[in-house]
């Protein structure tokens, strides 16, 4: 899998960008905010319809854009793919909304096709380095709850159903438990009225948490794997931790069983823990029990890498992750992913910047790599890839391989 084609309209300080890539990659060097990070967000967008850098799609727009002809601003990015069962075209718009301030308009196509957001997700699979990804260690489970979630959906269409469907449950049930806090109804009455959602709930998040028991205990199979070579010595754990608990849940070491019977286990205990927790919900008026309480954890030597691991050690363990994670989708999906390493080189040692490199040649991927000192872009085999730089948004090709346009 690779992309043959990137088209960049008013996003963010691209006005218009037209690059034909060459399905090697591209290395591409410029100073910071000149618009090396951008470049590699739009083709993880493109992959998960998320950005890997902002929550809120306003953020992406050239503000500055669409005053020439009198329309709210926007923001277009389309990159022309080329997978193993042919060629596709995913185009995504973005408008500001002048009807509600701070709403973005979002309109995806597929080979010019109107499709859903998560129809869309996975049929280009990236994976993004990024300094910033250090966070997947040491910061807040929310950030590895949103990691899992966009790795799994360019994977598995359906749990991006019941994640959405998830979420959306979620949000009328803690309406609900609000609304039941503040009335004082009595156990059952409130027990009556929240049967229903408590059904949706048990229903698509015991789906949610049994596939992310499946897929992360392979990642973090992947990743240990990934870490001891990277290290040479030392041995990584990455383990998922469900918010859900049940006699009967298989253990990281268990066989993996049939995932119907995993989520039937999973059915039943998360059942169980709702009607335990039905009154400190009521009294607090929120969900304590589900996937969108869940989080992973790493460890070297069963010694927990966020709280003791060396800066050093915790960023091998994200490159090991990284690295697993494209292992992972060349596993599952039969084609090697996009790799974008956001000026992470410079982050490494020499010796680790070269093992990390040779381990992108052997995924035989399609490799972005980004750098404000061109030295890191030269050497461990990098030569072989196009040269371009970037200033004030504009994309200048210093090889016959990077054909750009404006």
């Amino acid at each position: 899998m690779f992309l043959r084609h990137l088209e960049l309209e008013e996003f963010r300080s691209y006005r218009h960008q037209r690059l034909d890539l060459d399905p090697r990659g591209l290395r591409l060097s410029g100073p910071n905010g000149s618009g090396k990070s951008t470049l590699l967000e739009a083709v993880a967008l493109l992959a998960t319809m998320r950005s890997p850098r902002s929550a809120a799609d306003r953020e992406i727009l050239n503000w500055e854009s669409g005053s020439d002809l009198s329309v709210p601003p926007f923001a277009r990015c389309v990159g022309a793919a080329r997978r193993e069962d042919g060629d596709v075209q995913i185009e995504l718009a973005l408008q500001s909304d002048p009807q509600r301030p701070g709403h973005v308009r979002k309109q995806i196509k597929l080979d010019g096709r109107a499709v859903r957001a998560m129809d869309a997700v996975g049929v280009l699979k990236a994976v993004l380095f990024a300094p910033d990804d250090l966070a997947l260690v040491s910061g807040p489970p929310a950030g590895r709850r949103r990691y899992f979630d966009l790795t799994i959906s360019q994977l598995d269409g359906r749990y991006l159903r019941s994640l959405s469907r998830y979420n959306r449950i979620l949000v009328q049930r803690n309406s609900l438990l609000r609304s039941l806090a503040k009335d004082r109804l009595d156990l059952r009455a409130a027990e009556e009225q929240l049967a229903f959602w408590d059904e949706e709930l048990v229903a698509f998040g015991s789906h949610l948490a049994a596939c992310r028991f499946r897929m992360l205990r392979r990642l973090g199979d992947l990743a240990a794997g990934r870490f001891h070579w990277l290290s040479g010595q030392m041995d990584l754990r990455f383990s998922y931790r469900s918010n859900l608990t049940s006699e009967g849940w298989p253990s990281e070491e268990g066989p993996r069983g049939n995932f119907s019977t995993l989520q039937a286990i999973v059915s039943r205990g998360y059942e169980e823990q709702l009607r335990e927790a039905r009154r400190e919900e009521l009294r607090r008026g929120t969900s304590l029990v589900g996937p969108h309480r869940d989080d992973a954890e790493f460890a070297i030597g069963g010694v927990d890498l966020a709280a003791y691991g060396s800066r050093g050690q915790q960023r091998l363990a994200v490159v090991a992750l990284k690295l697993a994670e494209a292992d992972l989708m060349r596993e599952q999906a039969g084609d090697v992913p996009v790799l974008l390493l956001d000026d992470v080189l410079s982050e490494l040692d020499e010796r680790h910047r070269g093992l990390l490199v040779e381990a992108v040649g052997q995924v035989g991927s399609q490799v972005f790599v980004t750098a404000t000192d061109t030295a890191s872009l030269t050497g461990f085999g990098l030569d072989e890839l196009p040269r371009a730089t970037v200033a004030g948004g504009v994309i200048r090709p210093l090889s016959p391989a990077a054909s750009v346009g404006g």
